[in-house]
């Protein structure tokens, strides 16, 4: 910014510049700043109407904590499901299992059982739980089934997994907000 530029005095700025001077002296300004302190004096007494930049650059960062506050608390969005799940064999599943997986854990205990059993029911013969370690037994099963299907079987019932999973979701973020 140019020396001659000046900028206008608003209400946040006076009173950043009171906040500021119950904090430190006029002395402690000028020394820290190398602006007078007739000057300062001028604007907490508001006798100013404006600013030179040059000013208003020396000034600024000693007002910047009582024009911004103090920052606020950041709190993450509630988690609909359960967190990402960082283990070795998960790394070989398929997209559509991960997917399958995701989905499948935004249900309530009922809702997983049920889909459980949709998954059996299509099958011409029971199949094996799966062997992950890092899986529950519910999602074992889940998954020993999904994988007994052939493929447009499975894209089928991923399919509708899919479309209840985002309902679900749809409903549990409208009792959020």
């Amino acid at each position: 910014m140019s020396d001659k530029v000046e900028k206008s005095f608003n209400k946040e700025f006076l009173e950043a510049v009171e906040k500021c001077s119950e904090n430190l002296s006029f002395e402690d300004i000028s020394r820290l700043n190398g602006i007078r302190i007739e000057l300062l004096r001028r604007y907490i007494d508001r006798q100013a109407k404006n600013i030179r930049s040059e000013t208003w650059d020396k000034l600024y960062p000693l007002l910047k904590p009582y024009l911004e506050g103090p920052e606020p608390i950041k709190t993450p969005p509630p988690r609909l499901g359960s967190a990402y799940r960082r283990h070795p064999e998960l790394v070989n599943m398929l997209s559509e299992q991960k997917v399958l997986l995701d989905e499948f854990a935004i249900f309530n205990d009922r809702e997983k059982k049920q889909i459980i059993r949709r998954f059996a029911e299509v099958l011409p013969a029971p199949a094996e739980p799966a062997g992950f370690s890092s899986l529950s037994a519910a999602e074992n099963e889940l998954m020993g089934n999904f994988m007994a299907m052939d493929k447009d079987m499975r894209e089928t019932m991923l399919a509708e997994v899919t479309a209840e999973a985002t309902a679900e979701a749809k409903r549990q973020r409208k009792e959020l907000f």
